[in-house]
């Protein structure tokens, strides 16, 4: 037997020209704000990341200074003009994995003072 599931109502709504209502949206984020073409950068560096290391490897928990550490030293590459590899769009990738790091595996957070 199949159980349904309520849809949250957030009571706060937004009403379009057409009559249509929506909830608010607010602390969902803004999806639609995305820049794709870094994201699609982002993801071209995932792909590349799991053919050399295996896929998920750093789900496994990188240190997030070791992250940090990566990604300053890729902005200082970009920084000072190198093109031997895609410096920034390795920095996004370090910068966001620290994030995912900190909040799925807080114990890697090893940064003192932090």
């Amino acid at each position: 037997m199949r159980r349904s599931m309520r849809i949250i109502d957030d009571v706060n709504r937004r009403k379009f020209e057409t009559g249509a209502v929506r909830d608010i949206g607010i602390d969902k984020g803004r999806y639609d704000l995305l820049p794709w073409d870094a994201i699609h950068e982002l993801a071209i560096h995932c792909e590349q990341g799991a053919i050399k290391y295996g896929e998920r490897n750093c789900e496994k928990g990188i240190p997030i200074h070791s992250l940090i550490d990566s990604a300053i030293r890729h902005l200082s590459c970009y920084m000072r003009g190198m093109k031997d590899e895609p410096h920034l769009r390795a920095a996004m990738w370090n910068i966001a994995f620290a994030i995912w790091t900190e909040k799925n595996k807080p114990e890697m957070q090893d940064i003192p003072f932090r």
